[in-house]
């Protein structure tokens, strides 16, 4: 699924909007839209969305204002996880676009133009003034809409492949917004480690909502002799790591702070919950080789620890004490238990 940004640049009551006329092969081409683009590698979606806006228009935005995420599900074309912004405050003059022509179109005008359905939806949402919405479109192949649905807004605050899977195979299924602060460690133990690192996350994208939305913040370390292992940054790093961690037991700690934001429509009060898990991980002793193979693969390069319990590294887990599902990056369980407590209080 790729990710895209689009945002709507506002101004006395009218929308900067851009007719796809220009580029060859557009999927929204005779469509009129907002403006941006495509999330490039290593890039967030905030640093695409301002990038987009001053290549496509010349604007530099003053403001921006996160309002939604649209999950595209297409029969057609690539599935598609859409950042909604708008913006009304910018500085600048605008230029000429290669992509289309762009126009100011008065709010009141803007359902008589040539739109994609779905936009119809989401506009509504932003004309109706909606914080924040989980839009799901499904498209058929003549890109007919099939369905609208408002999905439950649970945020992943991390990028964590393996978090999200992990919430999705007990059927909460978030959206991934990660966090972007700078974290600073705090506490004398790895358990109170783990828990700051989780809550600076979870509070940095709960900033973001206001309407009731669940954030998860979470952060996970290894801990072999006292001694916490971050990410390995070479392979030979990784290789050091390993040797530490074979024919030993060593410690999983991570640390989750759930936050369920404030709701200003009901005047619901923000909650959180922060605690964390730990595991017991026992390795069977290793070979040199061994060890020197599965630090040159690609596999521990993004882990802590250097190892994946979930990949090849299981050959060498003689046991654990505790929740596996704690190793791989997050404790679902214990999570459950406490996001009916958070949604129950």
């Amino acid at each position: 699924m790729r990710s895209t940004t689009l945002c709507y640049i506002e101004q006395d009551d009218r929308y900067l909007m851009l007719f796809r006329n220009k580029k060859s092969h557009d999927l929204n081409e005779g469509k009129w839209i907002g403006v941006g683009g495509r999330v490039e590698a290593g890039e967030s979606a905030k640093d695409c969305i301002l990038r987009e806006v001053t290549e496509e228009t010349g604007l530099k935005l003053r403001n921006l204002k996160f309002r939604g995420l649209v999950e595209f599900l297409s029969e057609r074309w690539e599935d598609e996880h859409m950042y909604l912004y708008t913006s009304d405050s910018f500085e600048g003059e605008i230029q000429e676009c290669d992509e289309g022509e762009l126009k100011w179109i008065p709010k009141t005008e803007v359902f008589q133009l040539p739109l994609w359905e779905g936009d119809r939806v989401f506009l509504n949402y932003l004309l109706e003034d909606e914080p924040f919405f989980h839009l799901e479109l499904r498209y058929d192949r003549n890109d007919e809409l099939l369905s609208a649905k408002r999905l439950p807004n649970l945020i992943l605050a991390s990028a964590s492949p393996r978090r999200y899977e992990l919430l999705c195979q007990i059927g909460m299924n978030p959206v991934v917004f990660a966090s972007e602060i700078e974290e600073t460690m705090e506490g004398e133990t790895p358990e109170e480690i783990v828990k700051s690192l989780s809550r600076q996350k979870a509070e940095d994208v709960a900033g973001h909502f206001r309407n009731g939305e669940i954030v998860i913040g979470a952060d996970t370390v290894v801990v072999s002799g006292g001694r916490i292992l971050g990410k390995p940054a070479t392979h030979q790093a990784a290789a050091e790591m390993i040797r530490m961690l074979a024919g030993k037991t060593h410690q999983v700690y991570t640390g989750v702070t759930i936050i369920r934001c404030a709701d200003e429509k009901s005047s619901f009060e923000a909650r959180k919950r922060t605690f964390a898990a730990k595991t017991d991980v026992r390795v069977y002793p290793m070979s040199e080789e061994e060890i020197l193979l599965y630090a040159g693969s690609e596999e521990p390069m993004d882990k802590a620890g250097a190892y994946g319990i979930q990949g090849s590294f299981g050959a060498y887990v003689e046991g654990i004490d505790g929740e596996y599902a704690n190793v791989v990056g997050l404790p679902i369980g214990r999570i459950y238990q406490e996001m009916k407590q958070i949604i129950e209080i």
